[in-house]
């Protein structure tokens, strides 16, 4: 993507009062399946910097939702994203998922 692609997408999220960085999240009660998706910053491979950090960023993540209450079905972690398909009851897992993100410098 370009600096000019960028700029254009920024300010089209701005105006619609979207997250910067993120697609917009919903306040949902109940058993629910999710598909989760993240990815570093520009797509770098930061996650991915070397095998053990791989191994750690993984373990982290299996944990941080294991530690909130969702059953993970699937995951996916590649050197500049992840995904995870889970069902948890609370959806606010967004918080300690993002503070997982934060530990790892991915965002």
């Amino acid at each position: 993507m370009t600096s000019e692609q960028r700029k254009l997408i920024l300010e089209d999220r701005k105006r619609k009062h979207q997250p910067w960085h993120s697609p917009p999240h919903r306040e949902v009660e109940g058993n629910q399946y999710y598909l989760v998706t993240a990815a570093c910053y520009e797509h770098r491979h930061i996650i991915g910097q070397t095998d053990e950090r791989m191994t750690e960023c993984e373990e982290g993540l299996v944990k941080t939702c294991a530690d909130f209450g969702a059953d993970i079905y699937a995951w996916c972690l590649l050197p500049n994203h992840y995904h995870i398909l889970l069902r948890t009851l609370r959806i606010w897992l967004e918080y300690p998922l993002y503070d997982y993100g934060k530990k790892w410098d991915i965002f």
